[in-house]
């Protein structure tokens, strides 16, 4: 199964896709750590090894934890939010996804992937993903087995990554160019003192008062 280093490119590359200049859920938690965060959600589920891979890891969490999104969010905003709900739900399937084409040792290979409507367990074969090892961390061995498992996500996953974080650049420097398309050069109201100053009489060109010519 993927290691958190290959969720999280997942959770970068949908959240750098999906963000936009206004997607700031709520408060200071933008739309792209909201991904991150919900990407690596079900392993949390390693707290308690005997639900490992199981409901959290299905699509049954992947709705409930959308409609969480949505009601929560119209809570805030007082208007359901379905467009985030969907995104988040992208990012949390993406776990799904990952771990459903990695290898898996460990009877019963795979994830429940499709509970509640079924509770068999599900794994592609495809392998894409080598095993990642948890026990004896610091151990030279279990430290070879992970860096093996995280260079192979970031060649696979990284690519993704890098292409929503440019899909992001781009939108937001458009974003900024047809702001600054709405402006005034700079200066110009400046330069235009049409009707600033006080509008002069017909002898307002003149200096002094009638009589102060007569002495010469």
């Amino acid at each position: 199964m993927p290691s958190p280093i290959g969720h999280t490119l997942a959770g970068l590359a949908i959240g750098w896709s999906a963000d936009r200049r206004d997607s700031r859920p709520h408060g200071r938690f933008s739309l792209v750590l909201l991904c991150v965060l919900v990407s690596v959600l079900p392993d949390a589920d390693l707290v308690y090894p005997p639900m490992h891979r199981t409901i959290t890891h299905s699509v049954g969490a992947t709705i409930l934890l959308m409609i969480i999104a949505a009601a929560v969010t119209g809570q805030v905003t007082s208007r359901s939010a379905w467009r985030l709900a969907a995104i988040l739900g992208l990012a949390h399937g993406s776990h799904i996804v990952l771990d459903w084409l990695g290898i898996d040792h460990f009877p019963p290979a795979g994830l429940q992937a499709l509970w509640p409507f079924s509770s068999r367990f599900f794994i592609s074969g495809w392998d894409l993903f080598v095993p990642t090892e948890r026990r004896h961390l610091l151990s030279a061995a279990t430290l070879l087995v992970n860096l093996r498992a995280a260079v192979g996500e970031i060649l696979l996953i990284g690519p993704f990554a890098l292409a929503g974080w440019l899909i992001r650049r781009r939108r937001r420097s458009r974003g900024l160019t047809s702001d600054r398309g709405g402006l005034p050069p700079p200066f110009a109201a400046a330069g235009d003192t049409r009707g600033t100053s006080d509008p002069q009489g017909p002898h307002g060109a003149r200096s002094g008062s009638p009589g102060t010519h007569r002495g010469r």
